[in-house]
């Protein structure tokens, strides 16, 4: 990529560098910059698989989480199995490489005008669908289009609502144009939701791609399974003839079905079990420290958390080390109730921990008016292991302070599109892969009209700050407008979160290729295409 008097241009097969004098460098240095560390059971080293020649063939089986609402709908997805269906059916414009910079897929190059608000993307050539439909910009310019509009109801709407317009230039160049500048744009089509369709396509059951592989069969909330697509136009890559996933929610169900052969891969794995699964040489254990934190939603909207006194309490009524400590076991970092993790080059510094403090919780919960105060947290594995033993110790925390939390186990299969977000439940509980970029993750859960906006928190000065950060193309402004958004969430929204946890992932002996990747668990999703098999 070559930074040209004000103009952001990728060329094919580069990787993106530098934005208007913001260097890639500065931002993400290195993997260990990233926190990136890999503990495999044996002797096996980080990367050390990379060494063996990569082998075509064979069934890859992993353990996904899902539920009788799965669908293969990128744009509707919720849950675990939504994201690696996703990677496995499907390409992106733009790919996230482990390292959390970005090259190109389908669309083989871009580049900015002066001013970063009109991007032009040159779509690859030549490249087929899983039905022989050769992929055009009408393509493109359809699956982008799903995102868009008040009736969309797309996990990335939020991030396609910056979009002015979309024109087709020829049949294979389009022009974005953007309603305010975004130095990162190109980042935004990394996400799963941003999968490109056929033009016009709606069929969910039987969904076409131009992935390394073609779904052969679907039953939600149970299995669903795929083949290698045999024109797959990516050198070196999908290596496997078959893939299934096997929808296991039960955490030990998932790492017994590892241990016996059942299955290949799992992600999500309980970090109460990584010790023990490091000493077992038929185990490979991954372990990446990335952006990845768990929360509580308190409902900004409606119901006591109105008050953002109340809010404040819950923030000093929460004990993190011990999370960390017992439940992690140390496996992550402490959080500070905002989204960006210390490896996130945004990451402010300077802001003060919240730390836990029963006498400064009282202190915010007399303010609000009260003595004492009883809530429900809703709370369920989907959205993290032993998420119920977690909220008990947040019970524990909260008692000094005159709070009770009664905790609420809810099932697995439908808390995501029953519990969560659900604006008649004051409390729950949520888990965020973290983003490429810091306006990424604030845009889809923080903005007012974001649609994952899980606390349901409206903040205008917030609103505009963001905006203005997104189209701020000097560092060091820049940097400082997302230190002041860390402090508005921090301080006012209705997100309590206690930690950062590392993405643990866990295979069978045979999994080749693995390399720490800190975007998402295994391997940033794309394992299905990234790895190969032996024996």
């Amino acid at each position: 990529m070559s930074n040209d008097m004000g103009k952001i241009r990728v060329m094919p097969g580069a990787a993106s560098g530098a934005h208007y004098g913001l260097s890639r460098r500065d931002l993400m240095k290195s993997a260990a910059a990233l926190g990136l560390a890999a503990g495999f059971g044996g002797l096996l080293l980080p990367g050390a698989a990379r060494a063996d020649e990569p082998k075509k063939g064979g069934q890859l089986r992993a353990g996904i989480l899902g539920a009788t609402t799965n669908t293969n709908d990128p744009a509707l997805r919720q849950d675990e199995f939504g994201v690696m269906a996703a990677y496995t059916t499907f390409n992106h414009l733009v790919e996230l490489n482990p390292d959390k910079t970005i090259k190109p897929e389908l669309a083989e190059s871009w580049e900015a005008k002066p001013g970063a608000t009109e991007w032009v993307f040159n779509i690859r050539k030549g490249v087929e669908f899983h039905n022989g439909k050769t992929l055009t910009a009408d393509d493109v310019i359809y699956s982008i289009n799903r995102h868009r509009g008040e009736k969309s109801q797309s996990g990335a709407k939020s991030l396609m609502a910056a979009i002015a317009d979309i024109k087709k230039l020829d049949a294979n160049q389009i022009l974005v144009t953007l309603k305010s500048p975004n130095a990162d744009f190109p980042y935004n089509f990394t996400g799963d939701h941003m999968a490109i369709t056929p033009d016009g396509f709606e069929d969910w059951m039987k969904p076409v791609g131009t992935g390394g592989y073609k779904q052969t069969s679907f039953e939600p909330g149970v299995r669903a399974t795929w083949t290698h697509n045999a024109n797959y136009w990516k050198p070196g890559r999908a290596h496997v003839e078959e893939v299934e996933f096997l929808v296991l929610n039960d955490t030990q169900a998932r790492i017994a079905a590892l241990q016996s052969g059942q299955i290949d891969a799992l992600g999500l794995v309980d970090p109460a079990a990584v010790e023990m699964l490091k000493g077992n040489a038929g185990v490979q254990v991954v372990n990446s420290s990335g952006g990845q934190f768990w929360s509580y939603a308190m409902n900004c909207k409606k119901g006591p958390f109105t008050d953002p006194n109340l809010r404040q309490a819950m923030k000093y009524a929460i004990d993190r080390q011990k999370i960390l400590d017992i439940v992690l076991r140390g496996n992550g970092k402490i959080g500070n109730d905002h989204p960006l993790a210390q490896t996130d080059p945004m990451f402010d510094a300077s802001l003060a921990q919240n730390p836990y403090d029963p006498e400064k919780a009282k202190f915010f919960l007399k303010k609000a008016g009260m003595d004492s105060f009883k809530i429900e947290l809703n709370t369920s594995d989907a959205t993290f292991a032993n998420s119920a033993n977690v909220g008990q110790l947040y019970r524990q925390a909260a008692l000094p302070a005159g709070i009770t939390i009664d905790v609420v186990r809810q099932p697995a299969d439908g808390y995501w599109d029953q519990v969560w977000l659900n604006v008649d439940k004051p409390l729950t509980t949520g888990v965020w892969m973290g983003r490429p970029t810091a306006d990424m993750i604030m845009s889809m859960v923080y903005a007012s009209t974001a649609p994952w906006n899980e606390s349901f928190w409206s903040n205008a000065k917030f609103d505009e700050l963001l905006v203005q950060a997104r189209g701020e193309l000097d560092a060091g402004k820049r940097k400082q407008m997302y230190g002041e958004l860390q402090g508005l969430i921090h301080g006012d929204s209705g997100h309590v979160v206690p930690v950062f946890a590392d993405f643990i992932d866990a295979y069978s002996p045979r999994v080749k290729g693995l390399v720490p990747t800190p975007s998402w668990y295994l391997m940033g999703a794309r394992f299905t295409e990234r790895v190969w098999l032996e024996g």
